[in-house]
């Protein structure tokens, strides 16, 4: 058997990015909160020996340094220990200096109070019950034969966060190997569990299982089944006549059906509170704005003084020097990524403060069109920089608390020169639409028109999109509704002057 292998060499040029380990730390530490930072740095102290934390008062380590010095040895250095390489003095260099003069962002962390406090708080969070499961539960109860289960679980299972179910009957019996009379039997189970309307496949089947108890001529029922899109356009002097029954009993019934849960299954789907802590906050005094970052869950780290000394012993065997360094090197990486983003993260927050300073010092403040690409080039960076300096981070300011992605917004170019956010784009048409005649009103052309005056240029898509982002309807549902309101203008105005002047009663004698 001739398998033809042989051994052949190829020559090809391609390109390759290598992200240097120190780099990869840099950017995974400015890209997490100030939550996960913690736990990150709680982490490396539990790993790497060559971290502490620096609790001590500068007296007591003066101290413990002098008390160090008249303990240790006064022999010469050899001259295998003075041919300790460079870069490990620049380690202990970079200690001493942390030592001496500590940046802000390495404040010491809250007491052990607080820390308690904040594990139990996280550790007391307890899951709620899944739909999955709260179905399954009344599987036993829903008179299903014990065969069937499978078929009724594979049902469950397929149900979306609505709690509708994403497959027919057919699908069912042959993902279950079944017939479609038991696939048919095993959705009617869960559709007759609770929360009703769970296993719907649409939204008027949703509401019909919410009214099974009620007679077919029930009016909402009735309605659900045959007139849900004309109440979604608001006919109902239409489904009204369809039905033989007044407007009023119309409204009453649509009441109805408002009150009905549209999505059974969503409010297994909801997810316990999360609670947002600040990474920076700023505050005003004295005219100036004043940037604190949250530097409380953050502890002050140094190098541990005794594994600089384990270096110095001369009966340390190559591969435990090796060892000692590496972790000496990866807690300066620490604190030296620690201490760069946080002045990233200052850096950043003094240019949205300068730049959103209408915004933020009044509350008809107005944000103004800024892009991460220009902040970057303000701070000289790289704009990835800002886009991770800028994730998952919340801002505590005058007017309230913001994820810092909130004051960067896209703007269109005016005629001026100017630029307008997309916020001022929607106040702008959301004046133009409160502002027209209500029997002609303008349609989304004619907005485009009227913005174009004012020096703006949009595409009519674009008006379209912020107009259904405001829920407003269109020119031609405006026009309709307007017209229904005119139509019942002069017997409101009928029933109104009837009750300001009732008829005079007469006397009999």
């Amino acid at each position: 058997m001739n398998l033809g292998m042989r051994i052949h060499q190829d020559v090809g040029v391609s390109q390759q990015l290598n992200l240097a380990p120190q780099l990869l730390h840099w950017l995974r530490l400015l890209h997490v909160p100030t939550t996960e930072l913690s736990a990150l740095v709680q982490h490396e102290l539990e790993t790497n020996p060559a971290l502490e934390i620096e609790d001590r008062s500068a007296e007591a380590s003066a101290a413990e340094e002098r008390t160090t010095g008249e303990h240790e040895t006064c022999e010469e250095r050899t001259a295998e220990q003075e041919a300790f390489d460079e870069k490990q003095d620049f380690l202990l260099q970079l200690d001493a200096e942390w030592g001496e003069d500590r940046s802000a962002a390495c404040r010491s962390a809250g007491g052990e109070d607080e820390q308690d406090r904040h594990r139990f708080l996280m550790d007391s969070a307890v899951a709620g019950v899944s739909l999955y499961r709260h179905l399954l539960d009344q599987l036993p109860l829903c008179g299903l034969d014990e065969a069937d289960w499978p078929l009724a679980e594979l049902a469950i299972g397929s149900l979306d966060e609505r709690g509708y179910l994403s497959l027919s009957a057919e699908e069912l019996a042959r993902m279950g190997e079944a017939d479609l009379a038991r696939a048919e039997q095993a959705i009617a189970c869960v559709q007759a569990m609770e929360p009703a309307g769970v296993g719907a496949r649409d939204l008027r089947e949703c509401l019909a299982l919410q009214m099974a108890d009620e007679s077919p001529d029930f009016l909402p029922r009735r309605i659900a089944e045959r007139f849900l899109d004309a109440v979604g356009r608001g006919q109902l002097a239409e489904i009204g006549r369809e039905l033989s029954v007044t407007e009023a009993e119309v409204k009453e019934a649509v009441g109805h059906l408002t009150s009905l849960d549209p999505a059974p299954g969503e409010r297994f789907s909801r997810t316990a509170p999360e609670y947002i802590e600040a990474d920076v906050a700023l505050m005003r005094e004295n005219g100036a704005w004043r940037i604190e970052l949250d530097d409380d869950a953050l502890p002050r780290l140094r190098i541990s003084a005794s594994c600089r000394r384990l270096l110095e012993k001369p009966t340390l065997t190559p591969e435990e020097a090796a060892y000692v360094r590496a972790k000496i090197r990866a807690a300066t990486f620490l604190i030296q990524g620690i201490g760069q983003r946080q002045e990233t993260l200052r850096k950043v927050t003094e240019q949205i403060a300068r730049f959103q300073n209408d915004y933020l010092s009044s509350e008809q403040g107005e944000l103004k069109p800024l892009t991460m690409a220009k902040l970057a080039a303000m701070i000289g960076v790289h704009e990835t920089t800002v886009s991770r300096a800028l994730a998952n981070k919340h801002i505590r300011t005058p007017r309230g608390l913001f994820e810092m992605k909130h004051f960067f917004r896209s703007g269109y170019a005016c005629a001026d020169g100017s630029f307008v956010t997309p916020d001022k784009v929607k106040s702008l048409i959301r004046d133009i639409v409160e502002n027209e005649p209500p029997l002609a009103p303008h349609r989304d052309t004619d907005i485009v028109g009227m913005l174009k005056q004012r020096g703006l240029r949009l595409a009519r898509r674009t008006v379209a999109k912020y107009r259904e982002e405001m829920n407003i309807a269109s020119s031609k549902e405006r026009k309709k509704a307007a017209k229904r309101s005119a139509c019942a203008l002069p017997f409101r105005r009928l029933r109104e002057e009837a009750s300001a002047h009732p008829p005079c009663a007469v006397a009999v004698a």
